[in-house]
């Protein structure tokens, strides 16, 4: 199972997907969240989607902060 997002053209057509790669552990006190218990990380960045209104890039999370993506 990915967490991933899609980009679809007005076509129906999936032109774009981004699979998040860095996934999360947070162990506030006695809780532990680990999302590798429920999710497998993809191993590739995307390149941004060309659309009409400009580029468009995928990112998920940790990797919206990055402008490089872009």
């Amino acid at each position: 199972l990915l967490n991933s997002d899609l980009i679809i053209n007005d076509h129906d057509d999936i032109v774009g997907r981004y699979s998040k790669i860095d996934l999360f552990y947070v162990q506030p006190d006695y809780l532990v969240i680990r999302e590798s218990d429920f999710t497998q990380p993809d191993s590739s960045i995307t390149n941004p989607i060309g659309a009409p209104a400009g580029r468009i890039p995928l990112g998920i999370c940790y990797h919206l902060r990055f402008v490089e993506l872009a």
